[in-house]
């Protein structure tokens, strides 16, 4: 009897060690796969770098086959990062103690909710429907109430821009999904 427990107990650990190793073969040639879609989708872009750091640092990103799936997820992303801009510079509104620093600011919150969290959330609603061609219209609506905020402080007596690295990056996640947009049929 004591020696078909211990043989019980060899097989289901040997069944345990052997689907641990599958389960994490699978998972590295799943990573392998996705990471070579990633480099494939970013080829598209004008900064294939950033392009490849931005999808793979993003667990989302994993089981995503095709370049449509990771156009998605950028343009999943540049909402998240519009969304966390625009809360940037409501933070540094009230925090200001420069009353047209303070005016500028509030004139950009404007801007980013008008321009850069809708005109991404449209592009993520149009995306779903399938279309594309209205996604990438939205996306590219997001820079005009970006580069006014920017403008902003661009004017005499230019006040210092506490948000321009911010409106910099935001710019720069919308653009890269513009770009994976148009490279999947978005144009």
């Amino acid at each position: 009897m004591e020696i078909i427990r211990r043989l019980l107990a060899l097989l289901v650990i040997s069944s345990v060690a052997i689907l641990a190793i599958h389960v994490s073969s699978t998972v590295a040639a799943q990573s392998r796969v996705v990471s070579q879609v990633i480099r494939d989708t970013c080829q598209q872009a004008t900064h294939p770098d950033f392009c490849v750091s931005v999808l793979s640092s993003d667990d989302r990103s994993l089981g995503r086959k095709y370049p449509g799936q990771l156009t998605y997820l950028a343009i999943v992303i540049s909402y998240e990062k519009a969304k966390e801009g625009r809360n940037h510079v409501a933070d540094e509104e009230k925090k200001t103690t420069d009353p047209l620093v303070k005016k500028i600011l509030n004139y950009c919150l404007d801007r980013y909710d008008i321009g850069a969290v809708d005109g991404t959330e449209s592009a993520i609603k149009e995306f779903d429907n399938g279309n594309k061609r209205l996604a990438a219209i939205d996306l590219s609506a997001v820079f005009g109430p970006l580069d006014e905020c920017i403008g902003a402080f661009n004017r005499p007596p230019y006040p210092a821009n506490p948000i321009g690295a911010t409106n910099e990056l935001v710019t720069k996640y919308c653009y890269l999904a513009l770009e994976l947009l148009h490279s999947v049929g978005g144009k």
